[in-house]
């Protein structure tokens, strides 16, 4: 009998698992370690800790980095791109403005394919979707059969304003299919809006992981039916939301962040809960730093981003990354201490996990400095060797002429000023002051530098959640089905019409609703947001704007207007009514409501204190300092303690510096706070 809830997040050091009984609502978290050479191992192995028989599983979500580190990576497919007759330098002319403009020695990033690499076709479809040109079919042909004989793994079709009329695309479509079983990516169904050299890039970024993400979901379904597993598997969205395996295939490009979004989801499901409207989730693992926000209560998506130099037309959680996770390995350039972006890995993984690493990590400073007990560490299912540790930091210490112990509190502290200002580029460099915002730390070493990195930015109330090590893959029990659409209608909010706007969204409901019915949803559970994309009549960048619910009607049309005031005011700190307002784009998010994971809450309040461990000495401000150690299942709703202590659990390590207090909410969670009083 079906009875288990399962996420699993596939990071670069470790894969995270939650495991929900429906049937005792009881919750468990798993981590293995992540096998680069084949990612199912991991994800069968993780399964195998708890469920040995996978027809018990009757919800599976995984979010997956294979897309990802395909173009990280540069190691994609080989793209062939379809494009219409004098079109075929869009993508390699790109645009001409320059990111870093005072960089002399700035380049643009190296196109995914080459020019010789585009194949054209016969066929003209103007700005408003007539047909000035039927598409010939034998230059389709023509060029398919070129591609087949160049052996290109995937191919792109872009031609100019297929966004307005998909009609040649499709033929298109229907003649590849005839002819070769490579992976398609048609622009108007990847990207079905104006600008061409965007939507050009971003049909190509999905051809170009296309097949690595398709053969990896395939061997995943393969390995999970072979297990036992009956039931479609879910796939995390970089919008947030959740997707079929079957649908992620041709749409891989929704992948790219699939894994961290998780962590998204959970603090709107954090927000909810508990009434914090503005919060800052950071996801340390042992590869990666993640920054994402939750504003006014919703998360800070994005259906426009520059992703690796490259423009993306695809809904997206704001997420910024760098690399500074727990296995961030330390060094010297020029004198001066430096932490990550190269990370030990899982293998061999930091020096103090005794598998052959011998270069200084985050992770090995902090059990230098006594903040890891080498004995509590994943909850005491692996041991630390303490002096392996010490002998990685030495050799920074031998470099820069400091003691051990000095040379281990730098590494935290130079690994902390990275991490504020990870956070400060999707704050300050907004116009947005952090210090409003609860800091939600999370992923196995987020607990671990939350008090410190707060302590940088000003922030006053840190926030550490129930299973903190694995609150990405948490947070994927929170989502629903999502699927995205969008038409361009570039027209002054004045001039258009309600039945327009209406004929539109009827046309993106009709493409949404069947793909919604085939991922096994009721219809009675599926609803529509219906968001437009505003400007000012010549502006280049665009507000998105919610239209209230209901029909539109021109009441709708002024609510819209003024709603756009309003927000363009709260973003910019300015608004014109004089000046005319432009429809740009009209957006459809289709939700499909799936079951959720609930979460208890404790009422009873419980004054007792908790009991520690064990006291250990640990380095806090270049100062020895007696600290208690606890364990975090020991806690109670209610119950207060000081810094400086460690609190430790199956996934993650919280270190509370001297000058905190912690207190449980009725939640479990653990709310983190200066009290006054200072080392």
């Amino acid at each position: 009998m079906s009875r288990y809830r399962v996420s699993v997040d596939i990071g670069g050091t470790f894969t995270d698992f939650v495991f929900y009984d429906t049937q005792t609502n009881e919750q468990k978290e798993g981590k293995t370690l992540t096998t680069p050479d084949n990612l199912t191992d991991s994800v069968i192995n993780g399964l195998d800790l708890e469920v040995k028989d996978l027809s018990c599983i009757d919800f599976f979500v995984h979010g997956t980095t294979v897309g990802l580190n395909s173009l990280l990576q540069r190691k994609g497919s080989r793209v062939a791109l379809i494009t219409t007759r004098g079109f075929r330098d869009v993508y390699e002319i790109a645009r001409g403005n320059r990111k870093e403009m005072y960089n002399l020695r700035f380049s643009k990033p190296t196109p995914l394919l080459k020019r010789i690499d585009v194949f054209e076709v016969d066929e003209r479809i103007l700005f408003d979707g007539s047909i000035e040109k039927k598409l010939d079919q034998g230059s389709v042909t023509s060029a398919v059969n070129q591609i087949i004989a160049k052996n290109y793994d995937s191919i792109a079709v872009c031609l100019i304003n297929a966004y307005i009329n998909p009609a040649h695309e499709i033929e298109i479509e229907n003649i590849l299919r005839d002819l070769t079983d490579k992976p398609v990516s048609l622009s108007h169904k990847i990207a079905r809006e104006w600008r061409e050299y965007e939507r050009t890039s971003t049909t190509i970024i999905n051809a170009y992981i296309a097949p690595t993400v398709k053969e990896y979901l395939k061997i995943l379904e393969q390995r999970m039916h072979e297990n036992g597993f009956a039931n479609p598997i879910h796939i995390m969205q970089s919008g947030g939301g959740v997707i079929t395996s079957s649908i992620a295939k041709d749409l891989p490009i929704q992948t790219l962040l699939s894994g961290p979004v998780g962590g998204a989801l959970a603090n709107k499901y954090l927000s909810d809960t508990l009434g914090y409207k503005n919060l800052i989730g950071v996801d340390m693992g042992g590869t990666s730093y993640d920054v994402s926000m939750v504003i006014n209560g919703q998360p800070d998506v994005t259906t426009e981003t520059i992703f690796e130099g490259f423009p993306l037309l695809t809904p997206m959680v704001n997420i910024y990354t760098i690399g500074a996770g727990g296995g961030s390995i330390a060094w010297i350039e020029g004198g001066g201490l430096r932490v990550g972006p190269i990370s030990a890995g899982a293998q061999p993984g930091p020096a103090c996990y005794d598998r052959g690493g011998t270069e200084p990590t985050i992770t090995d400073a902090n059990v230098v400095l006594g903040r890891i007990d080498v004995e509590g560490f994943l909850g005491g299912n692996l041991r630390l060797n303490k002096d392996k540790a010490l002998a990685a930091v030495q050799t920074i210490a031998n470099q820069i002429k400091l003691g051990v112990v000095e040379t281990a509190e730098g590494i935290c502290k130079v690994a902390d000023a990275k991490m504020a200002d990870a956070i400060r580029q999707l704050t300050v460099r907004k116009g947005i002051d952090p210090r409003e915002f609860v800091l939600v730390a999370f992923g196995g070493a987020g607990p671990m530098h939350a008090c410190l990195t707060a302590e940088e930015l000003g922030i006053e109330t840190i926030l550490i959640p129930e299973l903190p090590g694995v609150l990405s893959a948490w947070g994927m029990h929170q989502s629903d089905l999502r699927l995205d659409t969008v038409r361009t209608l570039k027209k002054t909010v004045d001039l258009v019409t309600p039945e327009e706007v209406s004929e539109l969204y009827r046309s993106m409901i009709s493409e949404l609703e069947p793909i919604l019915l085939e991922q096994y949803i009721d219809k009675s559970k599926i609803e529509y947001s219906r968001i437009a994309d505003v400007r000012y009549f010549g502006q280049e960048y665009t507000v998105q704007v919610p239209f209230k619910t209901g029909p539109v009607d021109k009441e709708s049309l002024t609510d819209l207007k003024e709603l756009f005031y309003e927000m363009h005011h709260q973003i910019y700190g300015h608004s014109n009514r004089v000046e005319q307002v432009e429809i740009v784009n009209l957006r459809l998010v289709g939700i499909g409501k799936l079951e959720k994971t609930p979460k208890d809450e404790d009422h009873t309040v419980h004054s007792d204190q908790p009991v520690a461990r064990k006291i250990a000495k640990t380095i806090f401000y270049s100062r020895a300092f007696e600290t208690a150690i606890y364990k975090r299942n020991d806690f109670k709703a209610g119950q207060t303690l000081s810094g400086p202590a460690i609190i430790e659990e199956k996934t993650a390590t919280t270190v509370v510096p001297p000058g905190y207090k912690v207190l449980v909410d009725s939640y479990g969670n653990l709310v983190i706070k200066k009290d006054g009083k200072g080392a």
